[in-house]
């Protein structure tokens, strides 16, 4: 059986500096778990876009450190134009739908270049992280969103 495990979200700060999480949602990234790890990403800005029409990644091995860096370059790739690797790597993906590193399916060759240019941008993107856990009949509480701005990936 494969299911959800973690939620990553991209957007806005909300209140001062982020007091109040996050406000605008752009896009989410869902991992995924079965017999391996997956990425899937769902947006909620319309001016938002993939690279190519990627919309599930499959990471290089489970918890992979580059996992988060690799999705957030091939779902939210705006962030990243002033990467010179981004329109090589975007050229070659115009029709590709799932990028797959652990049998590197897909994967341009200057992709690990790319990771080196992208790295110093990630840390500037509003990025929230949620694990999903099975609630059962718990009462409502308020539990504060954990952001991962700045994580070393």
């Amino acid at each position: 059986m494969a299911g959800f495990s973690k939620i990553y979200c991209i957007g806005g700060l909300g209140g001062y500096m982020g007091s109040d999480g996050i406000n605008p949602i752009y896009c989410q990234i869902w991992l995924g778990e079965g017999s391996r790890q997956w990425m899937e990403a769902y947006y909620f800005e319309g001016h938002f876009k993939p690279l190519g029409k990627v919309m599930k990644i499959i990471p290089q091995g489970p918890d992979h450190p580059d996992s988060l860096l690799d999705a957030c370059i091939a779902f939210f790739p705006e962030h990243f134009r002033s990467c010179p690797l981004l329109t090589v790597v975007e050229e070659q993906l115009v029709d590709v739908e799932s990028l797959d590193f652990s049998m590197n399916d897909n994967i341009p060759p200057e992709w690990r270049e790319l990771r080196k240019q992208a790295r110093p941008f990630l840390a500037s993107l509003n990025i929230f992280e949620a694990d999903l856990i099975e609630r059962g009949s718990k009462p409502i509480t308020r539990r504060r969103v954990k952001a991962v701005k700045g994580t070393k990936c």
